[in-house]
């Protein structure tokens, strides 16, 4: 009986594995492993046992999970807002939400219109369970103003990267999943 538990585990985390190699980018909702049910005492007196969680390769896929247990999968750090918004801005990625005012300076802009769906996209990476919203991301760009990472410009919706941000940051680049 447990090794099927363990089995069970073992293949949800494998099928993990595999949603990580094709480095999907974007996810509309987030599961949760499964956790090997412990009897209460109630249940031990009546033989009842919560079932397995059973997911098909094809849902899997469909659904684009994005949880990946904490030590699981080598031990990747959280990606940090600068470094998320650089990489959509190198990539292009949102380009109707974000853009290079000037690149060499650093300087990018937020979209009025859709900076909210930008917002909700990085809350999605983090793995929030509440949505993201512009005003909360913009007071995390404005904390890295403290630290240096990004600081804000007078210009409306418009910040600018530091020089060690852009300049480390292409070693830094890692597949957001």
């Amino acid at each position: 009986e447990i090794n099927l538990q363990v089995k069970s585990l073992q293949t949800f985390y494998l099928k993990l594995t595999l949603i990580c190699m094709l480095q999907v980018t974007f996810f509309p909702r987030t599961l949760y492993p499964p956790h090997i049910s412990q009897r209460s005492s109630d249940e031990e007196d009546h033989g009842a046992r919560s079932p397995p969680l059973e997911v098909s390769d094809e849902e899997c896929l469909r659904d684009r999970v994005s949880y990946i247990p904490t030590g699981e999968l080598g031990n990747k750090k959280k990606i940090r807002l600068y470094q998320f918004l650089l990489d959509l801005l190198r990539n292009g990625d949102m380009k109707d939400s974000i853009w290079w005012v000037d690149r060499d300076k650093g300087t990018f802009q937020f979209s009025s219109k859709h900076k909210e769906a930008l917002a909700h996209r990085w809350g999605i990476q983090k793995g929030n369970r509440k949505k993201m919203t512009y005003q909360k991301m913009a007071r995390a760009l404005r904390n890295y103003g403290k630290t240096g990472e990004v600081k804000k410009i007078k210009k409306k919706l418009t910040y600018q990267f530091s020089d060690e941000v852009l300049g480390k940051s292409h070693l830094d680049r890692k597949a957001y999943i």
